[in-house]
């Protein structure tokens, strides 16, 4: 028999070695496709319970929705809201540290499992994350040095400051657009540091400082030198972040506060920090929604 006969009769199995081998590799590249889909798939919600822990990103520099207390304890409407959806999901609560900044990327990133921070419900902001149910109503207008700003229209062409990311700064650029006036960015100060802006209005380094009503309510307490308009440049309606499109866990959490309302824990919770015995005292605007059980 010739050389040429014997390698057309070599063993079959020589011919099936790569079609083995390429059949390994689809089966190894199915299985990763699908554990991709099922990590996908899973809800936060599920990891929650799975470790018994809720992350909750909230901000330690904005009284009186969140603090640290001289002694390190963290306090304020925030925290405690946040420490009430814990116990109606039957989980322990860990408080993560954000700001106005990584409240979003946090949750982006999986750091955070909600961000239960003061955050308000914008349309830019929804295009990034969800949302729960409006849980905290108030409005936004500015602290300014009493006596010489009265009304907002005071306060066109100078030179004014928001919160870094705030949507005030939107706020405030469709109220000058509404009532006739450009708005010019280069007024525009932005501060990292809600504090920084209040010493600025106190050394009149800007005419005035945007934030939530009762945010500045609570940083200009007992300095007669500073006063708040009444006017509002805008409306302020917090939601609680939540991953975007995941719907298990925003049902949970609308749920866990609807049930929060329903029971006169979130009463107590709110007349604690916005009553009219407070330190900063602001009028209910709105209601948690409870939907029935049928």
């Amino acid at each position: 028999m010739t050389q040429a006969q014997l390698k057309r009769r070599a063993p079959p199995w020589r011919w099936n070695y790569s079609l083995i081998w390429a059949l390994h590799f689809t089966l190894v590249a199915a299985c990763v496709l699908e554990s991709g889909a099922a990590d996908q798939q899973k809800s936060v919600l599920d990891a929650i319970k799975e470790l018994g822990v809720l992350r909750a990103g909230i901000r330690t520099d904005n009284p009186p929705h969140g603090f640290i207390t001289s002694d390190g304890n963290w306090v304020g409407f925030d925290v405690d809201i946040a420490e009430a959806l814990a116990k109606e999901l039957g989980v322990k609560l860990e408080k993560v540290k954000v700001d106005e900044l990584t409240r979003i990327s946090y949750l982006q990133t999986g750091q955070i499992d909600i961000a239960v921070a003061s955050m308000s419900h914008t349309r830019k902001r929804d295009e990034q994350i969800d949302f729960s149910q409006t849980y905290f109503w108030s409005k936004q207008t500015f602290l300014v040095k009493k006596g010489k700003i009265h009304k907002l229209s005071d306060l066109v062409g100078k030179r004014v400051g928001m919160s870094r990311g705030s949507h005030a700064i939107g706020n405030w650029r469709d109220w000058l657009t509404r009532s006739g006036h450009s708005f010019d960015s280069s007024l525009l100060v932005e501060f990292g540091n809600k504090r920084a802006g209040v010493e600025a209005v106190r050394q009149s380094a800007i005419a005035g400082y945007a934030e939530d009503y009762e945010i500045l309510s609570s940083l200009a307490k007992g300095d007669p030198s500073l006063a708040i308009l009444d006017e509002a440049i805008g409306m302020k309606q917090d939601g609680i972040g939540i991953r975007e499109n995941d719907s298990k866990i925003r049902d949970a959490v609308n749920f866990a506060l609807q049930n929060i309302a329903r029971s006169g824990q979130y009463a107590k919770i709110y007349e604690r920090w916005f009553g009219p015995k407070s330190d900063t005292p602001v009028p209910p605007a709105g209601e948690i929604e409870i939907w029935p059980n049928g």
